[in-house]
């Protein structure tokens, strides 16, 4: 039966590979369900979060078939029939309409927060309050999407940006997304108004945003609703897909968008530049117990708590898994079509379990 009360609800996106941090992150264990810092599962920090805001029975977690085991056992307070399936990956906005159609049909037009699962939040507090501030702003306007922005602590190009026209507040509209600019465009657009970065945080009531996928992808999202109407934990998703951005159907139904500005503490760490930058913010230089003796730019991250000792090495990354110890030249790991080329050379050793 459907719920039609206004408690929150939230889907958190748990389906990427992270294929940019292998083998931290794995094809069967990725990031998300890693504990790639603060000692715990980055799907277990997220679902921690969110519980202090929304109810854990009105969680959902939308993730990829072959990952249903990872996920059951990071799951927490969650019910297990919250997992959303589907079998192959499909993209974000795919992933995104699965999670708003399971939740029209389990809550109708309730107010929901969207939440990626493998991003690292620090002010766990200034997070919640924000995503606070987020369901507050559907409240007065119900029509509009709400995004969480990021304070730029800096450039990065491999990130999405939110432009506004700088009139400040807690809530501002926002004029124009971004996706990866480059440096050049970044300066022209920084000189008129603000930028944030994009957290990929969403809050959105139900049904006007299937509403905006319905308009925009009919048939496609018909068949989503169909699909789970049933038992999407059980059985993945396998029909068609929806390409682009997961925002694009939401913007071309004209919906207004806003966005929440914070200091957060922030980052999705989908790399290891990134994990590196974060790791030195805490004056870390290594995931887990490690000792690094007469070491210069090495990077060991013990996945499975066993201790890790490097002596004199140079320009390594390091890590420890139960079934295998990966050594990796590390100019090739932060080199994506080199991290590439060494995933297809394990590949091709009939040995894919260590992939």
């Amino acid at each position: 039966m459907t719920d039609t009360s206004d408690e929150p609800v939230a889907v958190i996106l748990a389906g990427g590979q992270g294929s940019r941090l292998w083998p931290i992150s794995r094809d069967r264990r990725p990031k998300q369900f890693q504990p790639v810092l603060g000692g715990r599962p980055l799907l277990t920090g997220t679902i921690e979060r969110l519980s202090e805001i929304v109810d854990p029975s009105r969680i959902h977690v939308s993730t990829r078939a072959r990952f249903a085991e990872a996920a059951r056992a990071t799951l927490g307070p969650v019910p297990p029939e919250n997992l959303i399936l589907e079998e192959d990956p499909a993209g974000p906005a795919t992933a995104f309409a699965l999670g708003i159609a399971t939740l029209e049909h389990r809550y109708g037009n309730a107010p929901a927060l969207i939440a990626p699962s493998d991003h690292l939040i620090t002010e766990d507090e200034a997070f919640n309050q924000a995503s606070r501030d987020m369901l507050a702003q559907l409240v007065e306007s119900p029509e509009s999407m709400v995004v969480l922005g990021a304070e730029p602590t800096g450039f990065d190009g491999s990130l999405g940006y939110i432009h506004t026209a700088g009139e400040g507040g807690p809530v501002e509209v926002i004029t124009s997304f971004f996706e990866k600019p480059d440096p050049a465009t970044i300066d022209e657009i920084g000189d008129a108004g603000s930028l944030y970065w994009n957290t990929a945080c969403y809050g959105v009531r139900v049904q006007q945003a299937c509403d905006a996928y319905r308009a925009a992808m009919p048939m496609v999202f018909d068949a989503i609703s169909r699909f789970t109407a049933d038992r999407p934990d059980v059985n993945g998703y396998r029909g068609a897909a929806i390409g682009g951005h997961e925002l694009y159907p939401l913007l071309a139904a004209g919906m207004e968008c806003l966005v929440v500005p914070r200091h957060l503490g922030w980052s999705d760490i989908g790399t290891w530049k990134r994990l590196e930058q974060v790791l030195a913010d805490d004056d870390e230089h290594a995931i887990g117990p490690a000792l690094q003796l007469e070491c210069d730019d090495v990077l060991v991250a013990s996945m499975d708590g066993r201790p890790v000792i490097t002596l004199g090495a140079t320009g390594l990354v390091v890590v420890s898994h139960e079934d295998a110890v990966y050594v990796l030249d590390k100019r090739k790991a932060i080199d994506p079509a080199a991290l590439a080329h060494l995933r297809s050379l394990l590949a091709a050793t009939n040995r894919e379990d260590l992939l």
